[in-house]
């Protein structure tokens, strides 16, 4: 038994780290928002063309996400399909596959070439010509969904606007009019929760965690008479900053690819055995949707809201850094540090470079919203209750921490293999993890009530870039990964009150 479909997995998170350089300015799919999106596009060409060969089985399985017939994204019956056997299996996913990678990574199709060349499918092969129909057919389908469409968004009128990282000048914007993509499969665009307005109580909490637990500075103590105190990050948090990292780095990628490696360490470790191909090519497209659309959903949330990142949150909170509004103080503001720096995302493969703070709004968090809905989705294709604990384990050497990669001091960073006993918890600690770099508000990711792997099963609230992967998952999931008939969106920023001169 050969899967097919996990080896093209690898070739198309290699091009995602090829794609990288360390400055989010890759030339085929930039950033984690294009290159979810072309994840997906791969990944639902391999699964049609695995599933729409005629005759498929009927499968009954253990696991929730492979039962019964499965149906194709795409209606590929015209496009040829030849029979559903084992000799057609990796000629159609491997047409499919290096069809669509050639054109959304353009600049390696030297390197999809290679990979084919492991098979010898012969001249002519029906089964192989039909996988490169489905791959065109599913480019042609997202010729005209809006990703390509640039361009600002309105400013939202508010002193706590997104603004560029003050220490990274020219940085931009990544993805203003992202938002405005058609989503894939979720059935309409999610609902998320305001975040906790600038200057109350919930706000404050969470500004005072990440002063120490994000900043640059090692022992940073934070903002005064807090109660109780707040302990300077620990090596073992800085660690979980630098493990879940994938920030665009040279030879690293991005947050997709990450949690692609996860599930494919949770798929070798459950699903052995003859159907293992078709797991795996429902899976990963699953879980590559999933992603494409948190992708869309957190990047049109961002927009509304576009709340400044902890660089600008705690250098400017005193009122004397509120301009447009003539605010004036005599005393600076315990909670402000107007020359604050974070640890920041890790320019990792690039010594001698400084870390940075991501260049788009913070609420809700990215890496949140993916990682919860791959993971999420994965949890539910296994079976497991959206509102139940899992036992999906799974042990993973991050490319972060792999033993090669060169912080940015230009020293290796050790090997470090991490296991977790479930998937929430690396639901949790994914979302945390950005805490870490002092480049999210916790909140980005999960309200400060969900403070175990445990709660995030039952939490009912939609705070955060965590309940937001995990609705798209379901959605996805309920829906059978149907093609969505949602309109697409307008990103519209949020009317913002402000609070009057204190």
């Amino acid at each position: 038994m050969h899967d097919y479909t996990l080896f093209w997995n690898a070739v198309a998170l290699e091009l995602n780290r090829l794609d990288h350089t360390g400055k989010l300015n890759a030339k085929n799919n930039r950033g984690p928002t294009r290159s979810s999106w072309a994840l997906a596009i791969t990944h639902l060409a391999m699964h049609d063309a695995f599933f729409g060969r005629t005759g498929a089985p009927t499968y009954a399985t253990p696991w929730a996400g492979l039962q019964g017939n499965v149906a194709t994204y795409l209606n590929v019956s015209g496009l040829g399909p030849v029979a559903f056997n084992a000799t057609t299996e990796g000629a159609a996913v491997s047409g499919a596959a290096s069809a669509a990678l050639k054109a959304l990574y353009p600049s390696f199709e030297f390197i999809v070439d290679d990979a084919l060349n492991a098979f010898d499918f012969g001249q002519g092969n029906a089964a192989f010509d039909f996988g490169v129909e489905v791959g065109k057919a599913h480019l042609s389908n997202r010729a005209n969904d809006g990703s390509d469409d640039g361009g600002p968004v309105p400013q939202l009128q508010a002193y706590w606007r997104h603004r560029e990282d003050p220490t990274n000048i020219g940085q931009g914007f990544l993805g203003q009019r992202w938002g405005q993509v058609k989503l894939f499969s979720t059935t309409a665009m999610p609902p998320l929760d305001p975040h906790p307005a600038v200057r109350t109580p919930a706000y404050d909490r969470d500004h005072d965690l990440v002063r120490v637990k994000g900043s640059a500075v090692p022992g940073e103590t934070g903002t005064p008479n807090v109660n109780p105190p707040i302990k300077p990050r620990n090596p073992f948090e800085t660690l979980l900053g630098l493990y879940w990292a994938y920030d665009g780095a040279s030879q690293i990628g991005t947050p997709p690819r990450l949690y692609n490696q996860v599930v494919r360490q949770v798929l070798v470790n459950r699903v052995n055995g003859a159907d293992r191909p078709a797991a795996s090519a429902r899976l990963f497209a699953l879980i590559n949707v999933a992603m494409a659309d948190a992708g869309i959903a957190a990047w049109y949330h961002k927009y509304r809201y576009q709340l400044w990142r902890p660089i600008l949150g705690i250098r400017e909170y005193d009122s004397a850094f509120w301009n447009e509004r003539n605010c004036v103080s005599y005393f600076l503001h315990r909670r402000c540090d107007p020359f604050w720096t974070p640890l920041g995302a890790p320019r990792t493969n690039e010594p001698g470079q400084k870390a940075f703070t991501p260049p788009f709004p913070a609420y809700p968090s990215g890496h949140a919203t993916f990682g919860a809905a791959a993971f999420e989705i994965t949890r539910l294709f296994f079976g497991v209750a959206h509102n139940a604990p899992d036992t999906l384990s799974f042990s993973l050497v991050s490319d972060e921490m792999n033993g090669r990669s060169i912080a940015q001091d230009g020293s290796y960073r050790a090997l470090d293999r991490r296991s977790y006993p479930s998937l929430l918890h690396a639901i949790f600690e994914n979302s945390i993890s950005r805490l870490f770099l002092g480049v999210h508000w916790r909140f980005d990711g999960l309200p400060e009530t969900v403070d175990a792997p445990e709660k995030i099963a039952t939490n009912n609230t939609h705070i955060g870039g965590v309940p937001l992967g995990r609705t798209i998952a379901k959605s996805v999931f309920d829906a059978k990964m149907a093609a969505s008939n949602a309109p697409q969106a307008t990103v519209t920023p949020v009317a913002a009150s402000q609070p009057p001169c204190p």
